[in-house]
This record gives C-alpha cells, sequence and structure tokens, in this order.
C-alpha cells in the first residue's frame, strides 16, 4: 500500500492508481515576467564572473568581493543562456532572438547575430564557430571573428536545449522530440526519437564514447556516439527532465524534476539518490574535491559527500536551478531572488551576494503541464468531500458499483499558484 497525502490527512491507496498525465508542451521557459531574476551559470574568467539576468543585464562582478565591473544591456531578457568565453569572446543569446560577443574584459559589443527566436540555452564553442539553438527551431554556426552564419540546420520544433560539440561533432535535443547529431558542417549524422520533447539547462554529457541526454518522456539516455544506437535508458521521473547528467569517475549524477539526484553506474543502474527538502526541480551536480554542489528549486544550494549525505546547505529566497561554478575556495550561483552567491565551499558561509536590479519575476507553477489522477476508495470519498475538497469527478461507467467509485484528479502546484504582479500570458513574447 502507499500512502497519499491530501492537506494533513492521509489515505491509503494502491500505488497502481496514481497516473500522471502530462496535458501539453513544458512551455515554463518561455512565460516568465519581467523582474531582475538570475537565471544563469555564471562564468568565471580569472578574477571575474560574468552572469545575464532577466533584466536584460549581462554582468561582470570581481570574484573577490562581488563588485560590478562593467554591465552590457541586450534588448531583451537573459535567461538560461548563460556566456560562452572561447578565450577571445563572450558569447550569449537572448529573449530579443540575438546572439551576442562581447569583449570580457570592457563589456563591448564585438557583433550580434539575429535569428528568429528567443534563445533560452547555452550554445557551444569549436575553434572556428559558435554553436547554438534557437526557438524557431534552428541549430545555428556562427563564425567566431565575424558573427556571419556559416549554416543552420532547421529541426521541427523549438531549441530549448544547450548545445554540446566534441570531434567535430554537434549535439542537441529539440521540441520535436529528437536528439540530433550533426557534423561541423551541419551534416545530419544521426537522431534519435524519444516520446517527450528535449530541454535541458546544461549541454548533453559526451563522454567514453557515448552521449548522455534525458527527455520530458520521463526517461535518460546513453547512446553510442557514433552510430546513435540506445545502449540504454532509464526512468527517472513522472514530470519530465529539464538538465542532461554530468560523470565523475565513471559515476552518472542526474538531477530530476521530482526533487532528487541520483547517482548512476554507466550500465544504467541507480546506485544512490538524494532527495531536496521539496518536490521541485534540481540541477545538474558540479563535483569538486570529493563534494556534491547542486542547486534546488526549493530554494536551497546544497553540499553533499559522495555518497549523497548532506553536509550542509546554504537557503536563498528562490528559486536554484542552475549548476554553480568555483572560485578558489568559493562557490559561486544564482538564485531567483536576483542574487549572485559567493559562498565557502567547505562551510556554506556566506562570502557576499550581488544583486541585479529588480524584483523576482513571476515564473509559472513547475508541475503545470501534468495532472495528477489518483482513484479514491468510496470509503474516503465523503470524508474528503467534508474537508472542503474539490474533486473533479470522473464516470467509472462499469466500474460505478466498485470499490473505487470515481476517479479524482487534482493538480500538483506550489506555493507559486497564484497570479503575480510579474504574470504574463500564455501568448507574450520577448
Amino acid at each position: 500500500m502507499a500512502s497519499a497525502s491530501f492537506g494533513s490527512e492521509d489515505f491509503d491507496i494502491e500505488m497502481g492508481d496514481f497516473e500522471v498525465k502530462k496535458t501539453k508542451l513544458f512551455e515554463r521557459t518561455w512565460r516568465v515576467g519581467p523582474g531582475g531574476s538570475i537565471m544563469t551559470r555564471p562564468l568565471v574568467i580569472g578574477d571575474t564572473i560574468c552572469f545575464g539576468s532577466f533584466n536584460q543585464n549581462m554582468h561582470a562582478v570581481s570574484a573577490g568581493d562581488g563588485r560590478l565591473i562593467w554591465k552590457f544591456q541586450a534588448t531583451g531578457p537573459i535567461g538560461a543562456s548563460a556566456p560562452v568565453w572561447d578565450g577571445v569572446r563572450l558569447c550569449f543569446g537572448s529573449y530579443d532572438y540575438n546572439v551576442y560577443a562581447l569583449d570580457p574584459g570592457t563589456g563591448r559589443l564585438l557583433w550580434k547575430f539575429k535569428t528568429e527566436g528567443a534563445i533560452t540555452r547555452t550554445g557551444c564553442a569549436d575553434e572556428d564557430s559558435f554553436y547554438i539553438g534557437s526557438r524557431d527551431g534552428y541549430i545555428y554556426s556562427i563564425e567566431k571573428d565575424s558573427g556571419r552564419m556559416k549554416w543552420k540546420f532547421r529541426t521541427y520544433g523549438s531549441i530549448n536545449s544547450a548545445v554540446a560539440t566534441m570531434d567535430g561533432r554537434v549535439f542537441v535535443g529539440s521540441y520535436d522530440q529528437n536528439f540530433y547529431c550533426l557534423n561541423a558542417e551541419g551534416r545530419l549524422l544521426w537522431k534519435i526519437a524519444t516520446q517527450g520533447e528535449i530541454n535541458s539547462c546544461n549541454p548533453p554529457l559526451v563522454t567514453r564514447g557515448r552521449v548522455y541526454f534525458a527527455s520530458f518522456d520521463n526517461f535518460v539516455y546513453a547512446a553510442d556516439v557514433e552510430t546513435g544506437r540506445v545502449l540504454w535508458k532509464l526512468k527517472m521521473s513522472d514530470y519530465g527532465n529539464s538538465v542532461s547528467p554530468v560523470e565523475s569517475n565513471g559515476v552518472i549524477y542526474h538531477g530530476s524534476r521530482d526533487g532528487c539526484l541520483y547517482a548512476i553506474s554507466l550500465e544504467g543502474r541507480v546506485i544512490w539518490k538524494f532527495r531536496s527538502a521539496f518536490p521541485e526541480a534540481v540541477s545538474s551536480p558540479v563535483i569538486e574535491d570529493g563534494m556534491i554542489f547542486l542547486g534546488s528549486g526549493d530554494y536551497n544550494m546544497y553540499c553533499l559527500d559522495m555518497s549523497g549525505r548532506e553536509l550542509w546547505r546554504f537557503p536563498t529566497q528562490g528559486h536554484v536551478w542552475w549548476q554553480p561554478a568555483s572560485w578558489k575556495k568559493s562557490l559561486l550561483f544564482s538564485s531567483w531572488d536576483c542574487n549572485l552567491y559567493s559562498v565557502n565551499k567547505r562551510d556554506g558561509m556566506l562570502n557576499w551576494k550581488f544583486r541585479s536590479a529588480g524584483s523576482p519575476c513571476y515564473v509559472p507553477p513547475p508541475f503545470e503541464a501534468f495532472r495528477v489522477q489518483v482513484r479514491i476508495p468510496k470509503s474516503h470519498m465523503e470524508e474528503m468531500k467534508k474537508k472542503g475538497y474539490e474533486l473533479e469527478m470522473q464516470d467509472e461507467g462499469e466500474k460505478s458499483g466498485s470499490f473505487y467509485k470515481s476517479r479524482v484528479t487534482y493538480h500538483v502546484s506550489t506555493q507559486y499558484r497564484e497570479k503575480g504582479k510579474y504574470q504574463v500570458s500564455d501568448s507574450d513574447d520577448f
């Protein structure tokens, strides 16, 4: 028997009577309201930290004390398109459809390139090109020196996935439910069909002759880099996936939208899992010096040991959905509360924080694209009604006289269920 909690009361319900249904595309990324929330992983260049925010600014601050060095204003929000440094320039995308290249020392614009859709995820660079995806459904190859397009490859859905490149190959997922491998000239080498849109804040993992990625069909995939043959897939969550795995010492680590971090063997077996304080999305971790650093939608940054035991947590006032970075003995990470934090890696004590301009953005509920259906035994129905639960009834037909009188549907929600000042409509775009 499994216990399902409704308010303060628990009701015993057979596990087989739970069903999570996805009701629409996951569009949370594009329905964020205006404000100063920070959504990118910070980039460390020497003693400088670069990061973007929804107030349209790319910032550069001192790693030692958080002092502002420069900022550059785009014409639209900068979401989870973290800046990429190729040794010469910073490249990133914006909701204003543009790819920008800046001088990292001064913030001076070097070039910009216009696509036909919002850019919400991080690109990547090789020796000659910068690769990035757009909501217009194309993956672009841009000449790094000039900002001119070399080629574009069309998928049949928005690209809301970070891009990876290795050994002359480009890897990216699309909302058309396919994961693509292209060569450096933009020719398709292979693709893998999944059963859900592919949405990832960090790049797919390419290592040991394999590529690892995740889909909103709830699975994590391991595939052969050369052929695209799926070696294994492992179900992680009922609520989709929004990050790609990372690897350390032969162990794959995956942060899931059910609030758990999973440690997985190379054969696809779960070794252990860590559960955060609240079932919200967690980031891909960063693993350094025998410690695992993990952000969570429950507002905390966690530090774990290599067995998944919590060492410390640092609370913020907003979601911490993105991978942290490190500088010397400091851990650097952003929060939806508009702050970039620097804390000591060993004990989680605050060094400094930098606040971007504006208030936290509205963001839709984490599970709004899903509906949980639970069949409630007749013996509990009247009791639940008396307690004020609003039950959406569905006729069970021939089963109407059975032990399970009706099917009850409720929506999984979070503290963001109310419309707020910064909410935008489904049709709004930047």
